[in-house]
Formats: structure tokens, sequence, C-alpha cells
């Protein structure tokens, strides 16, 4: 049974003449829930003797991936939306300049295709065990904004977000056209290396 969530990974998407790599993993903020939904073609069954003899099954078309997270960060949302972020500006007194960074959403903004990964926890028969799942190639939408104010406690509020799943445009004699990929560990730091791995992490003996 699955018992628990954490740790999304997100890598730059790269596709040269049908080569797909990623660089770049990061952990992207902390992990509060997520969900995927498939669309597939329907299935197209043909009949004879008064009964189905063949079906053409149903193929994967695309998914929506829906992530929640404690927060999202500026550096975060930069690299899941492709927003800019500007010079630091500076405003306020000549006495006590205030000094900050500000992210520009305008129309020179556009998501990035991107690898995404996030570890499920589970227990079977009694022992935790971990499934980090990636999937190849995704894009974000500009999440909604939504904030309430505090009262005599404190309600904490998360951030979500949607993005696209599509088929990564890897072809060859071991994978085509792949959507997603999951595995099985026994602890949770394997899993996270596992995800980075797939993001494109490099190791120097």
């Amino acid at each position: 049974m699955i018992k628990g969530l954490s740790i999304p990974v997100i890598a730059n998407y790269t596709n040269e003449d049908g080569t797909v790599s990623y660089k770049n993993p990061i952990v992207a903020d902390h992990a509060v829930s997520y969900g995927i939904s498939w669309t597939t073609s329907d299935n197209n069954a043909g009949y004879a003797d008064n009964g189905i003899q063949e079906n053409e099954k149903g193929s994967f078309q695309n998914g929506e991936l829906t992530l929640g997270t404690a927060d999202l960060p500026q550096d975060i949302s930069k690299r899941l939306l492709g927003s800019k972020v500007g010079e630091e500006i500076e405003f306020g007194p000549t006495d006590g300049k205030i000094s900050v960074q500000e992210q520009v959403y305008d129309d020179d903004m556009s998501s990035p295709y991107l690898g995404f990964g996030i570890i499920e926890m589970h227990e079977i028969d009694g022992v935790t065990k971990y499934r980090p799942i990636w999937l190849h190639k995704v894009y974000f939408n500009i999440p909604e904004e939504a904030a309430e104010t505090k009262g005599e406690s404190v309600e904490w509020q998360t951030r979500e977000i949607t993005g696209q799943i599509m088929r990564s445009d890897q072809a060859d004699n071991n994978l085509k056209h792949p959507w997603m990929t999951d595995a099985w560990t026994e602890t949770e730091s394997d899993a996270l290396e596992y995800l980075l791995w797939k993001g494109g992490k490099t190791y120097q003996n």
C-alpha cells in the first residue's frame, strides 16, 4: 500500500536529432501530493460470428500531471515555467534602499520541456519500499494564484501546478517513445539517486 510521497525532481530535456538527454537535475521543492491521469485512444473492436474476434487496443495519447508542493520559490518557478528573472533592483528612500529580484511573466515566457520524477513510499508485507517514477517529457502550465489571510492559528496553504505529459522523442532498439519509467528501491536515498541519474547526474571516480 502507498503510505507516503517525497522529493520531486526536474531536469532539462534535450532532443538532438532524435537523441534525448537530460541535464541539470535538481530537487524541485517538497512534495505534498501528486496525481496522473492518462488519455488513451478508444479500443477498436472487430466483430464476427456475433462477438469480438479482433481488438485494436487503445494506446497512450497524453497525460496530465497534478503536483502539490509546499511552495514554488522563484528559482524553481523559473525552471518550471521559463519565466525571466531580471537584474536586482533597488527602490525606497535613499537612507534605506530595498533590494529585490523580480520574476517576470511576459510574452517571451515559454515553459521548457523537462524530465520529472517523484518518489512513492509503499509498505509491502510490513517492509517499507520506495517507487521512484520518471516521466520522460513534461511541460508545466502557469499555476493559479490563491492565498488566505492568517487567523488566530496557522492554516498551512500549499501550491498546485499542472503539467502535460508527452511521449519522449527517443526511439531506438531499447525504447520507443517512452512516457513513464519506474523502479523499486530499498531506501529513499537510493530512489533519489535513481531520479537524479535519470535526470543526467554524472559521477566521477
